[in-house]
């Protein structure tokens, strides 16, 4: 059965309350991570300083909580009745938590399309660059809905800098605290997507690119420079890496793009919108759905 619909007003309230629980979830943990810090500041500085300057840190911080609107380690959207695209408000992994998956049953469409996405990746720009607009026509039609997973499995391509992993954070930030706008920024960081080898974008790079498409605002900027989901984003990537349902049956492991509908993989051409529309169509499932024109 599908879900009821709220309305845009209720849908508005409900996320800016989920972000307020989110908010003052890391408030409090923020503070127990001081009182444990300033007990341990002297035998540890040292070795934190080492850590820092070598990298580690980032690579090895805990899993903390996720960001809210991303309970399944992913973002989704469905259509409207206004024929426009929607981020679904949810809860947050918890802190070491397992994440939620969404249910398929959940909204009465024929396609499930389901992405795993690294913002490093050249065949996920590919994909992004060929696919992102009529992904999101089919979504505001009512035909799909789509659930986007940032991950990172390219940090070691970037000189150091594990752009892959800030971008996936900065994603975060904005399915957190801005959902309506993640579409467009990830659109933005792919068709600005730097080089494997260099890296990458910086930090205020990223800030730009987000801000040039209305994706920016103060506590989002803040959660970029802080790195608040990195730790998250180490976990996500672990539990899709991991999971031997995402594995490529070609080459045995995990790659990216990983897309899926209906948990059906598409293995088709990255680049050719019309292969991928075929194949959404092929898959689609009509069972419980008035038939609606193929994509």
């Amino acid at each position: 059965m599908a879900q009821d619909r709220l309305t845009k007003d209720q849908r508005r309230e409900q996320a800016r309350e989920l972000a307020r629980m989110e908010r003052e979830a890391r408030q409090k943990a923020q503070s127990r991570n001081r009182i444990l810090i300033r007990v341990g500041a002297t035998v540890g500085a040292v070795a934190l300083l080492g850590a820092v300057a070598g990298g580690i840190w980032l690579g090895t911080r805990p899993a903390g909580p996720g960001p809210v609107n991303m309970a399944s380690d992913g973002i989704l959207f469905v259509g409207n009745d206004d024929g426009e695209v929607d981020a679904v408000q949810t809860g947050a992994v918890p802190a070491e938590g397992t994440p939620i998956a969404t249910d398929p049953d959940a909204y009465d469409v024929p396609a499930r399309i389901v992405t795993y996405l690294d913002y490093g990746c050249p065949y996920c720009n590919q994909f992004e660059t060929t696919n992102a607009s009529q992904i999101a026509d089919l979504v505001a039609a009512g035909y799909a809905t789509l659930e986007v997973h940032p991950i990172s499995i390219l940090d070691g391509q970037f000189a150091g800098s594990e752009y892959p992993t800030r971008a996936a954070n900065a994603m975060a930030c904005i399915a957190a605290e801005e959902p309506s706008g993640f579409l467009d920024a990830s659109a933005a960081l792919f068709a600005n997507q730097p080089a494997e080898g260099t890296e990458g974008l910086t930090d205020d790079g990223i800030r730009d690119i987000l801000d040039s498409v209305g994706a920016l605002n103060d506590e989002i900027s803040a959660c970029i420079g802080e790195q608040r989901y990195a730790g998250w984003v180490a976990a996500a990537t672990e539990r899709a890496t991991s999971d031997p349902d995402l594995a490529n049956p070609s080459t045995g492991g995990f790659g990216t793009p990983t897309v899926l509908i209906n948990g059906v993989r598409y293995t088709g051409a990255l680049d050719d919108p019309q292969a991928f529309a075929a194949f959404v169509a092929q898959n689609a499932d009509f069972s419980e759905s008035d038939p609606t024109p193929t994509p």
